[in-house]
């Protein structure tokens, strides 16, 4: 997978957008101007701004057409520009496009009927495949429309149905460098009852959970990431499981996890490592 300074998926761009995303991209990682652009981080396994696997950062800088947002969870639930965004997906990380284009990668097949977590708002659209093989995600904005752009990112799982512990979180996107609005989507153990972001500030959202997935946006939030905002996991009981940082690196965890056959699949090196999570579809 991609360091989260290399350039996201441009091949289905036209030369022209391609260069301009290009240039924003590279724009980014320099102190912000007055006018602080959006700016979207998809990230697999991966954390927001962080040098981990993954991640593919991109800088939008025209003001949003809407604030209306839109959280599915599965193909059955898309909203029209959803649904047009998650065929585009398909077709961007179809095997026969992959394998023509990436020969030494390995493709990750997958449908409609694979759809997990699909987030809109506005013009911008954030979809999350995800089966047995691994998963395949994609950031379009203006789908469906002759403006349409966007880049995407597909793997399989490095460790199938294994997780770093109760919860995996596969995709983040943020509307600013340190924070602000973010939706967050991945993977949960049959442990996990109820999921909830606490923002570090007093207030929390809670997460969708459907078929061993979560989805979760926030509104108006105003994130920070100095106040270290939390994932926390609680099982059937109420009881809480798990806590962990939203903006931190999978492989910098607190914590390391081990398969079956005891040797660490997840995490640094310490002594302190327990047992991985089977997914909980």
């Amino acid at each position: 997978m991609k360091d989260v300074l290399d350039l996201p998926a441009e091949r289905d761009l036209p030369p022209e957008a391609a260069l301009a995303m290009r240039a924003r991209i590279l724009g980014s990682v320099s102190p912000p101007p007055p006018r602080i652009p959006r700016l979207r981080i998809a990230i697999a396994a991966a954390v927001l701004l962080a040098v981990a696997s993954g991640a593919a950062a991109v800088v939008w800088d025209r003001p949003e057409r809407s604030t209306m947002q839109v959280l599915a969870m599965g193909p059955g639930e898309l909203s029209p520009t959803l649904q047009e965004a998650a065929e585009r997906c398909l077709q961007w990380n179809s095997p026969q496009r992959q394998t023509r284009q990436n020969p030494g990668e390995r493709p990750v097949p997958v449908s409609l009927a694979d759809l997990a977590v699909a987030t809109e708002r506005g013009d911008r659209a954030l979809v999350l495949f995800m089966n047995d093989v691994g998963y395949a995600t994609c950031d379009v904005e203006w789908a469906g429309t002759a403006r349409e752009s966007g880049g995407g990112a597909t793997e399989p799982w490095p460790h199938g149905d294994l997780l770093p512990g109760p919860v995996q979180r596969l995709l983040l996107t943020s509307t600013e460098s340190d924070g602000g609005d973010v939706s967050v989507s991945g993977r949960v153990s049959s442990r996990v009852h109820r999921l909830v972001l606490d923002h570090g500030d007093g207030h929390t959202t809670t997460a969708r959970l459907s078929k061993g997935t979560f989805g979760l946006m926030t509104s108006d939030a105003r994130l920070k990431a100095s106040n270290d905002p939390q994932l926390v996991s609680y099982d059937s009981g109420g009881t809480e499981i798990d806590r962990r940082p939203l903006f931190r690196a999978e492989d910098q965890l607190e914590h390391c996890y081990t398969g079956p056959d005891g040797k660490r699949i997840y995490g640094k090196p310490t002594s302190d490592c327990r047992p991985a999570e089977k997914w909980g579809r």
